[in-house]
């Protein structure tokens, strides 16, 4: 879903309310052009798992921002923490409920994440791959 992000918007609250409710992703737009993607907690601590591994750990991070809010912010029942580095946390009754990342580091985040799930093999398909590779004949063995 795509929506026009104004600031102080009181359907912000909805917002969360649905992308908690279905775990969809809800673009945000300023002035037409990508400004941000609200989803759902768990959709971004995958995405961040898959692409630590790729990364072999954090990735790095611009500097903070000059200031952000001394507090959270209230969107009816739910609460936004704002992260120095940009993006919020969303929750409702203590719990972590979805995340606002910019489209550009959400983007970069995704491809990451798509590297490190390529390059994974499950305990099983490692067995099967290197007794594969054990049958191999060296390359440049005319046997």
């Amino acid at each position: 879903m795509d929506c026009e992000l104004i600031e102080g918007d009181a359907e912000f609250g909805r917002l969360i309310a649905e992308v908690e409710e279905t775990g969809e992703r809800v673009r945000l737009t300023a002035d037409g052009e990508p400004a941000g993607v609200l989803l759902a907690a768990a959709e971004l601590a995958a995405l961040e798992y898959w692409a630590a591994r790729h990364n072999k750990g954090a990735r790095p991070q611009d500097d903070p921002a000059p200031e952000y809010p001394p507090g959270p912010t209230a969107y009816g029942p739910y609460l936004g923490y704002s992260h120095p580095h940009g993006g919020m946390t969303l929750t409702r009754g203590g719990a972590v409920v979805a995340e606002l990342r910019d489209a550009e580091t959400l983007a970069q985040l995704e491809q990451q994440a798509m590297y490190g799930r390529q390059g994974y093999m499950g305990p099983k398909q490692s067995a099967a791959f290197a007794e594969f590779l054990a049958r191999q004949t060296p390359v440049g063995d005319d046997r």
